[in-house]
C-alpha cells in the first residue's frame, strides 16, 4: 500500500508549489509538496476553522496545532497573535520539514515550535489552552478516537479542543466521541460542507 499523508514517510512525486494567501489580515506564503494533506491549495475546512476559532481574550496562550500539514493553521494564527505561543506537530516528516521552512518564511519563529511524531507523543508532558486540528479522516477511526480521547489529558482547566469535520464523513462519530469524553460539545459554525466543533475541559 502506498503511504498516505498520515505516515512518517508519505509517497510523493516531489512536486513543490507556493501557496499565497491572505488570512487574518496578513499576507502569507506556504511552500507545499505532494504527500502533504491538501497540498495544492488552502483547505476549505481548515480555513473555516481558522476563521471561527474561539480564542480567550488574554495573552500568553499555548496552542497546539495537531497534524499541522504544511503549517497553515498554526502559522496563520502565530502571525495574527504574536502574543501567544504555538506548537505544530505532525507524524509526517515531510510536513514537519516544510512547516519549519514556512515558519521562517512567514517570520513566526519567535512564537512557534515544530515537532515530529505520532499524535501527542511529541508533547506528552505539555498542556495547552487550545488544541486545534483538522483530523486525518483517512487514517481510520482508531486514530480519530485517540485524538479525541487523549486531547483532554493535554488541556489545561477550561482549555478546549476545536476541530473541523466534513458533514458527510465522520461527523456523527466525532460528535459522539466528543460527548463521551467531554460530556458535551458546541457547534461553532457550519459551512461549505464542514462543521466546526468545540469541547471544553471542565474546571475541577
Amino acid at each position: 500500500m502506498t503511504p498516505h499523508y498520515f505516515s512518517e514517510k508519505p509517497s510523493t512525486t516531489g512536486k513543490t508549489i507556493l501557496i499565497h494567501t491572505h488570512q487574518l489580515g496578513n499576507r502569507l506564503t506556504f511552500k507545499s509538496q505532494s504527500g502533504i494533506f491538501g497540498w495544492m491549495k488552502v483547505d476549505t475546512g481548515s480555513e473555516l476553522l481558522l476563521n471561527n476559532l474561539l480564542l480567550p481574550k488574554k495573552s500568553d496562550l499555548t496552542i497546539l496545532d495537531l497534524g499541522c500539514g504544511y503549517g497553515f493553521l498554526g502559522i496563520a494564527l502565530a502571525k495574527a497573535y504574536p502574543q501567544n505561543n504555538f506548537v505544530l506537530t505532525d507524524i509526517n516528516k515531510l510536513a514537519v520539514r516544510l512547516t519549519k521552512e514556512n515558519c521562517k518564511t512567514n517570520d513566526v519563529l519567535q512564537n512557534t515550535r515544530v515537532c515530529q511524531g505520532n499524535l501527542y507523543e511529541p508533547v506528552k508532558n505539555d498542556h495547552f489552552d487550545i488544541i486545534i486540528t483538522n483530523p486525518p479522516l483517512m487514517a481510520g477511526k482508531k486514530i480519530l478516537k485517540e485524538i479525541i480521547v487523549s486531547s483532554i489529558n493535554h488541556l489545561k482547566e477550561q482549555g478546549s479542543v476545536q476541530l473541523v469535520v466534513p458533514k458527510k464523513k465522520g461527523l456523527i462519530s466525532m460528535q459522539k466521541m466528543l460527548a463521551s469524553v467531554y460530556g458535551t460539545y458546541q457547534v461553532l459554525t457550519k459551512g461549505s460542507g464542514f462543521w466546526i466543533l468545540k469541547s471544553e475541559k471542565a474546571k475541577t
